[in-house]
């Protein structure tokens, strides 16, 4: 999933910067990418889903930690004073410093082989929970970019339906006025003229339903992805129509297979499952522990006890050597104890082999669940790819019939549009009845109607399959529709 974003982070300042994000909502309009990232940044079950997949990366380092060797550095200073403290070694006669220091600087690794690969097995299992984290997080954030495309694009319809109805409101009228034309002209009934102004009331009880709907889409969608009621949407006046994705539908069912992601959790749920039964002889096999550390070590205790020591040695030689009548040695002559040590290093290795005995038939049915975990994880890998191609088919047939029904709505629209404005001359020169052009006009009306409703069912399943293909995240299938 390629976003210039983590979710997680989208999630956290989105609600660090909620009041904002209002405010900048309110100042100016979204478009259909603004509405699909805000939903994403204030919708409850991807915020829930995102700390999800935090914690389950953090199992998945915390599993690795424990898997591979880890290298840590140390810094320790020890120091302790005590008095007339006999310490744990002077029932043996040995006394304690009443003074003890110590300071240790070093870098050691520790690993722990399991030669019959529980390691691995767990980090595979961490793993796969990691990924069916992710593929929840996905499949989320896809299921909210539909439902708002959905919505969006309804509010576009119904705007649509407002200037249709205008439209037919403005023509209505018309009607009225020839109507009342012909009456004083005395070549129509007054009839004619209460027909046509029924029809004209009608019309604008229409228009005003249609607006009320329009205003009751924009509140509806403002509400579901978090925004004030209020808020505006840059609703285009033409509705997108995006091309279809380039290729066969077996190719395209190719790409989804690769891409999505719980058909990949899966794959790999059933990998975890075939490593689970190789496990199963994990007993036969030594546990090692390995460790290694090298660093400096150092006591001052020892080295001040040491020094005092050669210090007194050199009083006592040179008291002998004044009572000898010699003289006494410089104290250049004295020892120097040195400070700290030239470093050290140290390894390690312990072997462990346990070997079950008695196990009260422990292993002959870990054995058996273990198979029967690999036949449940394989058929779950058939049913997701076979749901992937089944989404994938079903969406690329919804697109292409949404295609070919819009080329015959469009001609229909057109042609129902001519038909009116011919019933309307015809009318005015008396060849054919008012009803004949009130016939005609909703007829055009539902024309340009299902129109409308066929562009926007066309780009619906164009998204339903960008994301039924699983190359697209949640705002790059409606990153190019204006």
């Amino acid at each position: 999933m390629k976003v210039a974003r983590t979710l997680p982070a989208l999630v956290v300042a989105g609600a660090l910067a909620c009041v904002p994000a209002m405010a900048a909502a309110q100042a100016r309009s979204l478009s259909l990418s603004d509405a699909v990232a805000y939903a994403l940044a204030h919708n409850a079950g991807v915020a829930q889903r995102a700390a999800a997949v935090a914690t389950a990366d953090n199992a998945l380092a915390r599993q690795k930690t424990q898997t591979y060797p880890t290298v840590n550095g140390q810094l320790q200073s020890f120091l302790q004073k005590s008095s007339n403290y006999g310490g744990g070694y002077a029932v043996i006669g040995a006394s304690q410093q009443n003074v003890t220091s110590q300071n240790t600087a070093s870098i050691g690794t520790q690993y722990n082989l399991n030669a019959g690969g529980l390691g691995l097995i767990q980090l595979a299992e961490s793993q796969a929970q990691d990924d069916a984290a992710k593929a929840d997080l996905k499949r989320t954030q896809e299921q909210i970019a539909s439902s708002v495309t959905t919505a969006f694009y309804g509010i576009a319809q119904k705007d649509a339906i407002v200037r249709v109805d205008t439209a037919d409101a403005a023509y209505q009228h018309q009607l009225v006025l020839d109507a009342q034309a012909k009456e004083r002209a005395g070549v129509a009934a007054g009839v004619d003229v209460l027909r046509a102004q029924v029809n004209e009331k009608q019309s604008q009880s229409a228009l005003l339903a249609a607006q009320s709907d329009a205003q009751n889409a924009r509140e509806t969608l403002a509400q579901s992805i978090g925004a004030p009621l209020d808020v505006d949407f840059a609703i285009p006046a033409a509705i997108a129509q995006p091309a279809l994705p380039d290729g066969s539908i077996d190719t395209l069912v190719g790409i989804a297979q690769n891409a999505r992601p719980d058909v990949a959790s899966a794959r790999l749920g059933l990998r975890n499952a075939q490593l689970v039964r190789r496990g199963y002889t994990r007993e036969l096999f030594p546990t090692i522990n390995l460790g290694a550390s090298f660093g400096n070590q150092n006591s001052p205790t020892t080295t001040v006890f040491e020094q005092n020591a050669i210090d007194q040695q050199f009083a006592l030689t040179n008291q002998q050597r004044i009572l000898n009548g010699l003289p006494p040695l410089p104290l250049s002559a004295k020892q120097i104890v040195p400070r700290g040590t030239p470093g050290y290093w140290q390894v390690q290795a312990v072997t462990t082999f346990t070997l079950p005995l008695v196990d009260y038939g422990a292993r002959h049915t870990e054995r058996v669940s273990d198979d029967a975990a690999i036949a449940n994880a394989d058929a779950f890998l058939t049913s997701v790819s076979g749901q992937a191609e089944l989404d994938v088919r079903q969406a690329y047939r919804s697109a292409r019939t949404a295609q070919a029904q819009l080329q015959f709505a469009t001609d229909e629209s057109t042609l129902g549009r001519e038909a009116a404005r011919i019933a309307q001359i015809q009318y005015q020169n008396g060849i054919i009845a008012l009803s004949d052009v009130v016939q005609a006009e909703q007829t055009s009306v539902k024309a340009q109607s299902d129109l409308i409703a066929a562009r926007v069912a066309y780009v619906t399943a164009v998204v339903n399959l960008r994301i039924a293909l699983g190359t697209y995240d949640a705002n790059t299938a409606v990153a190019d529709l204006r």
